[in-house]
């Protein structure tokens, strides 16, 4: 019997994992002015191993494939991912690199945060890094990636899954990584950014975009706007749904979780409809929390929420 009929789906998740260095500041953000903020908190996060918590929580037997600096960040990220029982066997130690770290500045009355990713170890999670990996990318259930690492190695990834018929979620959110996402047959694609999934499919409205998104291969399309809207369409029907919150804490992980949220249900057989109305009331607990892993939800929290 395949595992992703049995309690526990297996998932390999080939990402980034960030330091979140986030600072809160009660007055508005102004370019070349100096101002005083919050204490400094540090939070683990990355695109990558936000999913890869997403799925741990979930109850799911998760692999983590990226890479880390022989720094004091990368044996906290050993350490975070650990104690979330994720699998690290191939969650490498580059040398001469730093852990990812973001520094993430927040306007406290807006919610508006400004964040920039460091030139660091993510940058070298490397096409033979996937190869190595191969046997347990093509035994999963469910492979999940994002574009906070060279995308070359994305689609490698991408490539493998498709030979071998794994469910593929790919994140497009923006950092300015690509123009172009190659034909394959991918499960799930999501942007938190409306304005990149034009830009990346070369279209004019959300609607072309997803349908140029769906004739790339995609079979189920997510776009999100503000983290609050969630339009999604699987190619026969396109609908909006809004996430249940009145006060966003903090949006760092809440896309990842939402499409970590989404792709299981789909796995389970769901409908995208089912699945994406499961997902947003994850999504809005993951608001309602600080910090990109601090604040994924465990299956049991969401159950009683439902």
């Amino acid at each position: 019997m395949n595992s992703m009929n049995r309690a526990q789906p297996k998932v390999v998740v080939v990402g980034a994992y960030n330091a979140d260095l986030r600072v809160s500041c009660e007055t508005p953000l102004v370019p070349g002015k100096s101002i005083t903020g919050g204490p400094l908190q540090i939070f683990g996060g990355g695109r990558g191993a936000n999913c890869a918590v997403a799925a741990a929580r979930a109850e799911c037997t998760v692999s983590f494939i990226g890479a880390c600096g022989r720094d004091g960040f990368g044996e906290v990220a050993k350490g975070q991912l650990t104690g979330e029982r994720i699998n690290l066997d191939y969650f490498v130690e580059v040398p001469h690199a730093n852990t990812g770290t973001t520094l993430n500045l927040v306007e406290a009355n807006t919610g508006k945060d400004f964040l920039v990713c460091t030139e660091s170890a993510n940058d070298q999670v490397t096409p033979k890094m996937i190869q190595a990996a191969r046997d347990i990318i093509v035994s999963a259930d469910l492979v999940i990636s994002e574009l906070e690492i060279p995308r070359e190695t994305v689609w490698e990834l991408m490539k493998l899954c498709e030979q071998h018929s794994r469910p593929f979620v790919l994140d497009i959110s923006p950092l300015n990584r690509t123009d172009r996402i190659p034909e394959s047959n991918i499960l799930l694609v999501v942007s938190e950014s409306i304005e990149e999934a034009m830009s990346i499919t070369k279209t004019e409205s959300p609607s072309y975009a997803m349908e140029e998104l769906h004739r790339l291969g995609c079979q189920n399309v997510i776009l999100i706007d503000n983290s609050t809207e969630v339009t999604f369409s699987d190619q026969r029907k396109t609908e909006t749904i809004s996430v249940p919150i009145a006060c966003i804490v903090d949006r760092c992980g809440a896309t990842e979780c939402l499409e970590t949220w989404t792709a299981l249900s789909l796995i389970r057989g769901a409908s995208l409809a089912e699945a994406c109305r499961e997902a947003v009331t994850a999504t809005s607990y993951s608001l309602s929390c600080l910090g990109g892993h601090q604040g994924m939800p465990r299956r049991s929290e969401i159950v009683e929420l439902a």
